[in-house]
């Protein structure tokens, strides 16, 4: 393609993604547009096709900062190569600074010069396709503020945050930078249900940093430098938590039998190592239903909740016994993923006693036999993969 015709198609697009906003929001956005690009936003396991490129590098967290806030003359900078455009990119406004609008851009890891490859044409301007700003949860017509759900990269959004706080919804913290002090930095949002913390290096007492936001139900934590992490909320309770993810957890104990006296009304939890084995150190909160692990192995002496309505236990480097250990104590499951996990035939005897709503034992070194017994002693268990005829 052509770099006129792709930053006239882009200009356009861009133009159309803000006067479809000003009939939505209620926020009045101004004219002047800065852009957040998004790089690399496609699922490209497959092989690539003929003349297809792709850039790997695109994915980095280096470059998504560097694209957070720019110009229209950066995107086509980032977008055209050499004639090679993305086969697909998705405009929406996600946001206004006080003086300008902020369009996001998301955009296809697949690279292409063939025009025919591209998405949208019935749209008239392909790659492009024009969106809406996310509504809000549960909404029912009318105008809606921009600021519902908003992302943070640095001082200055953070700083016209403060102006707007009461009306987001959802919050993501894209930087590690105001971590010496969360509490000071971030600005009170009495309506924040959802926060997302996608370089955490909070240490000790990490939870309380979010004890004075009290409609938070949601919190997922992915942790920088997992050294330092500590559950304790020093005292303090997330009443209205309950759902709670933490990435690369770190191997040595970390607090988790506090969790029952900081979150009370927790129901679902997502935890997960930086490629080692998990430290879980005491009793799961009984007030559990949906436990989710991911490690190489389990570590410490975990106790799960005797009933379960959903498990997803992903262990690269565990055993048949190991599985056996863990589910010790359990009486009731419902729907039970392993796929991942290395377990083999000996695990299915263990298994057919929780009468399973559904089982995913794909990725793992169950026999075909063994499926096809377990699926003749549970006929009513959804079993994947699906046993043979």
């Amino acid at each position: 393609m052509d770099r006129e015709v792709f930053a006239e198609r882009f200009a356009a697009s861009s133009r159309a993604a803000w006067e479809f906003a000003r009939t939505l929001v209620s926020e009045d956005l101004p004219e002047p547009l800065l852009f957040r690009v998004r790089l690399n936003q496609s699922y490209d396991g497959h092989a690539p096709r003929p003349g297809e490129v792709r850039f790997p590098q695109d994915g980095s967290r280096r470059r998504a900062m560097g694209l957070s806030r720019c110009d229209a003359e950066t995107v086509l900078a980032e977008l055209w190569r050499d004639h090679h455009v993305p086969e697909w990119v998705n405009l929406a406004v996600v946001g206004e600074t006080g003086t300008a609008t902020v369009v996001e851009v998301v955009c296809c890891g697949r690279f292409t010069r063939d025009d025919s490859r591209l998405y949208h044409s019935e749209e008239g301007a392909p790659p492009f396709h024009v969106l809406g700003p996310a509504l809000p949860p549960g909404h029912e017509g009318g105008r809606y503020s921009v600021h519902v759900r908003s992302e943070c990269w640095g001082r200055s959004d953070l700083d016209h945050g403060a102006t707007v706080s009461d009306r987001v919804w959802s919050f993501t913290l894209m930087t590690d930078e105001f971590d010496a002090d969360l509490l000071a930095a971030v600005p009170d949002m009495p309506n924040v249900e959802v926060f997302e913390h996608r370089r955490c290096a909070l240490g000790s007492e990490a939870l309380s940093a979010f004890v004075r936001f009290p409609r938070l139900r949601n919190l997922r934590l992915y942790l920088d430098e997992p050294g330092n992490f500590h559950a304790g909320a020093a005292g303090g309770r997330l009443g209205a938590l309950t759902g709670l993810t933490v990435t690369c957890l770190p191997p040595r104990p970390w607090a988790l039998g506090t969790l029952s006296d900081i979150a009370p009304r927790l129901n679902r939890i997502d935890l997960s190592s930086g490629g080692g084995d998990l430290w879980l150190d005491g009793a799961f909160p009984t007030s559990l239903s949906e436990v989710s692990l991911s490690a190489a192995g389990l570590a410490g002496s975990p106790r799960l909740p005797a009933r379960l309505d959903r498990l997803t236990v992903r262990l690269t480097s565990a055993a048949d016994d190991d599985l056996a250990e863990l589910l010790e104590g359990v009486t009731h499951i419902g729907s039970l993923t392993l796929s991942g996990t290395p377990v083999g035939d000996t695990v299915v005897p263990l298994l057919e006693r929780y009468d399973l709503d559904a089982l995913n034992l794909v990725d793992t070194e169950v026999t075909p036999t063994a499926l096809a017994r377990f699926h003749a002693a549970q006929p009513r268990t959804r079993l994947l993969p699906r046993p043979p005829a």
